[in-house]
């Protein structure tokens, strides 16, 4: 079950005994536990009914064990058990030793007093442990997998009607663009937005352009925009504002390249037929950067890619040879490149 399906079973189901959640996106793990935790217990209820045990620290029999005693004040108590490395196939330093039949003979018959939620980041569990499978056969199961552009998309939406906020399409796109890398980034930036629109309760491009921070990488995709458009003086005036932020210009160049590499194996993997998010775990990078690389792929043929290429290697070589000035080579770089590609397309369109 991902994310909104469990929400919404919590939401209009209420809550059931145990609860496994597992996987990379930490912002769901988090968010889904939050929920349960609302749903039934009050403020004052939590300094009573609410244990985190870290199972690093812990043994899982002593979790258990408070889980079979009745809750104080209230009727339901919540259990979280956070690190349960002995669910994957990794070996924990700590050398805590958990005594996994108390916990499976627990889960055969759950107190229905007792909310119970196993967590660990990981992506993959060792399936071929029993304690695996019982939590699979008597919990409700979370995949906190990281969401496609889809669903990105999905979650604003839901967010904004939720929050009676408005959000343009092209709002949304460089939203998620610059803050879709992550969820828990993407969620504080959606609140930082709200927060700013009180009044009109409309986020635009100019808004999300404004308060949303560029990472490098963001910086780097834009100046290879910049640099497909042949906008050579665009392009190094992100340059310079990088090298204002201290920005090393031999990791510039190193993006510069990854992104040029991208484009290029994008380019050949859609003429073998690959979708978007089929690539997009091929070269294990995100969907929304394969859609950055298939919109810029219609500007390049293989030469112009394999000069563009062969000159930052060429830059990367002066530069650690000591040859030329860093940030003065990956200038002339810059610029050699944007003066390569406007007398390319202009040949190859004639």
């Amino acid at each position: 079950m991902d994310h909104m399906q469990l929400s919404k079973d919590i939401e209009q189901k209420g809550v059931k005994p145990v609860y496994l959640l597992y996987g990379k996106e930490d912002f769901f793990i988090k968010d889904i536990t939050e929920k349960i935790v609302s749903s039934v217990l009050t403020e004052e209820e939590r300094d009573f009914n609410y244990s985190i045990y870290d199972m690093k620290e812990m043994p899982v029999e002593a979790a258990v064990e408070e889980g079979e005693t009745l809750p104080f004040f209230g009727e339901k108590r919540v259990i979280l058990l956070r690190n349960c490395y002995f669910l994957t196939g990794v070996k924990d330093k700590e050398k805590i030793e958990h005594h996994l039949p108390t916990f499976e003979q627990y889960l055969d018959n759950p107190p229905n007093e007792t909310i119970m939620i196993v967590t660990v980041s990981y992506e993959k569990l060792d399936e071929r442990k029993k304690i695996v499978k019982k939590l699979k056969k008597q919990g409700m199961v979370l995949e906190a997998a990281p969401y496609d552009e889809a669903k990105m998309f999905q979650w604003i939406d839901t967010y904004t009607r939720e929050n009676q906020l408005y959000l343009t399409h092209e709002a949304k796109e460089l939203l998620v663009q610059l803050a879709g890398k992550e969820m828990m980034m993407l969620a504080s930036e959606m609140d930082k937005l709200s927060l700013y629109v009180t009044e009109s309760n409309e986020i635009t491009v100019d808004i999300v352009e404004k308060l949303v921070a560029r990472t490098l990488e963001d910086n780097v995709f834009e100046l290879v925009d910049h640099v497909v458009q042949g906008r050579s003086e665009k392009a190094l005036r992100i340059y310079f504002d990088l090298l204002k932020q201290n920005e090393e210009p031999i990791k510039i160049l190193m993006l510069l390249a990854r992104q040029f590499r991208m484009i290029l194996q994008v380019k050949q993997l859609k003429q073998r037929g690959y979708s978007r998010k089929k690539m997009a775990s091929q070269l294990k990078v995100h969907p929304f950067a394969v859609k950055i690389a298939e919109g810029q792929i219609k500007n390049f043929d293989d030469i112009a890619l394999k000069y563009i290429l062969k000159e930052l290697a060429d830059a990367d070589y002066e530069m650690k040879t000591g040859k030329m000035d860093k940030s003065l080579r990956v200038e002339l770089g810059i610029a050699k490149i944007v003066g390569f590609h406007n007398n390319y397309k202009q040949k190859t369109t004639l």
